[in-house]
C-alpha cells in the first residue's frame, strides 16, 4: 500500500528519461526519497492499471508533468498518437491529477515548447493554461531546479497555510504565467513573444 507523497512524476521514458533521473535526485535529495514519486514499475499483476495508476496520483500533492520535444507527438507500435489513447499512461496521469485540482506543473525539458489546447486531447486541455517552468541543461540545469524547488515549497506552504478571506480580486499573472503564454502562441502562431 502506499503512502501520501508530495511529488508525482509524469514522464515518457523515450522523451526524457535522462534529465527526469537528474531531476529526482535533485528532488528527492531536498525532499526526501519518500516524498517524490518516479515509476510506476510495479504494477501488481491482475489490478487494472487505470485505477492504480490514479490511486499513486491522488497520492500526491503536486504532479510534475515532464515534457519534452517529443512528448506531443509520441507514437504507439500502431503509428498513432499515444495521447489520443485513454489507456496512455501519461494521459491517465494527468486526466486524474487535473479532475481532482491537484497541481500540475508543466516542466519543459530540450527545448520543447508548451503543447496548445488545440494540440490535447479534451480531458487535457487545462494543461495548457498550468503555470509552469523550464529546466535546461548545463550550465542553466541546477540554476532552474532551484527555482522549481523553491516554486514547490511556496506551492506547499500556501496550501498548509489557513485560508485567507476572499476579496473577490482576481490575482495579477506571473511573468512566467506570461511568457508561458507566449511561448504557448509562439508554438502556435510561429511567432516569438519572449523577445
Amino acid at each position: 500500500m502506499s503512502t501520501n507523497r508530495l511529488i508525482f512524476i509524469s514522464y515518457r521514458r523515450d522523451d526524457s528519461a535522462d534529465v527526469t533521473g537528474r531531476i529526482y535526485d535533485r528532488l528527492t535529495a531536498t525532499f526526501g526519497r519518500d516524498a517524490v514519486f518516479k515509476d510506476v514499475d510495479n504494477i501488481p499483476f491482475g489490478v487494472d492499471f487505470r485505477q492504480h495508476l490514479d490511486h499513486e496520483v491522488r497520492q500526491c500533492q503536486i504532479l510534475l508533468a515532464i515534457i519534452g520535444k517529443d512528448w506531443l507527438n509520441a507514437n504507439n507500435e500502431q503509428g498513432k498518437r499515444r495521447l489520443d489513447n485513454s489507456a496512455d499512461f501519461v494521459r491517465i496521469e494527468l486526466e486524474s491529477a487535473l479532475k481532482r485540482n491537484i497541481p500540475v506543473i508543466p516542466i519543459l525539458v530540450s527545448n520543447a515548447v508548451m503543447p496548445a489546447a488545440s494540440q490535447l486531447p479534451e480531458s487535457l486541455v487545462d494543461l495548457a493554461y498550468r503555470n509552469g517552468t523550464i529546466v535546461g541543461r548545463d550550465p542553466d540545469f541546477h540554476n532552474h531546479m532551484d527555482r522549481l524547488v523553491n516554486g514547490i515549497q511556496q506551492l506547499v506552504q500556501s496550501s498548509s497555510s489557513p485560508t485567507k478571506k476572499s476579496n473577490n480580486k482576481q490575482p495579477e499573472p506571473s511573468s512566467q504565467a506570461i511568457k508561458t503564454q507566449a511561448i504557448e502562441l509562439k508554438s502556435e502562431k510561429g511567432v516569438d513573444y519572449t523577445s
